[in-house]
């Protein structure tokens, strides 16, 4: 992920995650334009900070979702649609299909 549009979506500048995770400015600023690489404890430090993985951090897809990672109202709606029956499900994928074509 952009570590930059990271930082810009939850509104916050580079001086206060710098403080936040205990680097200087600068070294943030290098990493979110690609002219150096966080260590291993950063990646850590960020992904916690993000409340992310450190494959989502570092871009690696992942088939699998963790609903830890999801705001309440995606929560609620995959967990609704893993109680679906067959004829629910394929209602609702026909409906949800609609809506984004």
């Amino acid at each position: 992920m952009n570590l930059k549009l990271l930082r810009q979506k939850l509104g916050i500048s580079q001086r206060e995650l710098s403080e936040k995770l205990g680097i200087p400015q600068t070294t943030l600023f290098s990493y979110e334009t690609n002219t150096n690489e966080p260590s291993i404890q950063t990646l850590i430090k960020l992904a916690d900070f993000y409340n992310i993985s450190l494959d989502e951090l570092v871009g690696r897809e992942s088939d699998s979702i963790n609903l830890k990672y999801l705001n309440e109202n995606e929560s609620y709606l995959i967990r609704k649609i893993l109680k679906m029956n067959s004829l629910e499900l394929a209602k609702t994928t026909a409906y949800v299909k609609g809506l984004t074509e």
